[in-house]
């Protein structure tokens, strides 16, 4: 409370989230103006975006049986090395796919023969992403709402398991709204309540939302989820990113978000996550492929995306990215 400086005042706070600025570090991250009906939404950040040819892409591995149906979400585990968990969308049993970086599946030493691992009491109404928490979980998002009319949204929170494991439960699920829609549908101009990339900061889940409606997307957090009741997301902030976003992860630290489009690879980086997510750095490259929608870090240095239509695995070097600011 004293003379120090060190107390950021709410409404330097506020204009500064607004124009999309970093804060002072350690200043907490705030939503500028709540995303509910009738609130008046910041405009979201924009950057210029220059002409260059698509970032190179390496061909790792035609995906194993299992996540080569229909992929739609990948993250790199935090208990074991070499080890990366796929999941399908709709259509496919509650099944999540352990993988190694080259794309070769692990098999099952109760089920060789089936891929996967089922969890059990779960249900793929539409899993459109995956994500770890600091507390071991791995995160199924079955957020997908083509036509944002779901009152069912979900996180299944599911710890962790062997990747040569047949079978598991959850731990909990967590369902969440938008305070922002009141309609279910919503209408044709707000069509933006679906969802197809999810990540987390510590034990936050962060969510973004691919817009049919403009070309941008929100970002929102879960805060204080609780099991088995409905949880409000909290708006955080906008971003112009030109399509539609289809998948995205963050480093443990929070300090690097990367999301992928259906055209570009977009990357964020701050020097501290209570930071805004678009006051940063920003990079960008345009790729080449015909459906990719998943997406994480390999490592400090590069990618792994998975192209649903082809079943591809690639791999992509962050140094390809463009810097724009």
């Amino acid at each position: 409370m004293g003379g120090d400086g060190s107390r950021v005042p709410r409404l330097t706070t506020a204009f500064l989230l607004l124009v999309g600025l970093p804060m002072p570090a350690g200043a907490p991250t705030r939503a500028v103006a709540q995303d509910r009906p009738g609130a008046a939404a910041p405009a979201p950040v924009s950057v210029d975006v220059p002409n260059r040819e698509p970032i190179p892409m390496r061909p790792v591995a035609k995906l194993p049986p299992g996540p080569v149906k229909e992929n739609s979400g990948i993250v790199r585990s935090r208990q074991f090395p070499d080890l990366f968990w796929m999941h399908n969308d709709s259509g496919d049993e509650p099944r999540v796919y352990p993988i190694h970086r080259n794309g070769e599946a692990y098999r099952s030493t109760r089920e060789p023969e089936t891929p996967g691992v089922l969890i059990g009491g779960a249900i793929n109404v539409d899993w459109e992403d995956i994500t770890v928490d600091s507390d071991g979980n791995l995160i199924v998002a079955d957020v997908g709402n083509n036509g944002n009319d779901r009152r069912d949204l979900v996180l299944y929170y599911i710890p962790e398991p062997s990747p040569d494991a047949s079978r598991t439960t959850f731990r909990k699920k967590v369902f969440v709204r938008y305070p922002g829609q009141k309609d279910f549908p919503a209408p044709r101009s707000d069509f933006n309540y679906d969802c197809e990339a999810v990540f987390t900061v510590g034990n936050a889940v962060h969510l973004l939302t691919k817009h049919r409606s403009d070309t941008s997307m929100k970002l929102y957090r879960l805060d204080h989820p609780k099991a088995e009741q409905t949880n409000d997301l909290t708006f955080l902030e906008a971003f112009d990113v030109r399509d539609k976003a289809v998948g995205a992860d963050a480093t443990p630290d929070g300090k690097r978000v990367v999301v992928v489009t259906y055209k570009a690879i977009w990357l964020f980086e701050r020097d501290d996550a209570s930071q805004p997510l678009f006051g940063g750095r920003i990079s960008y490259a345009p790729y080449q492929s015909p459906q990719v929608e998943a997406v994480c870090f390999a490592d400090d240095k590069s990618l792994l995306l998975a192209d649903e239509e082809t079943g591809q695995l690639f791999e992509v070097e962050l140094s390809g990215l463009t810097r724009l600011r």
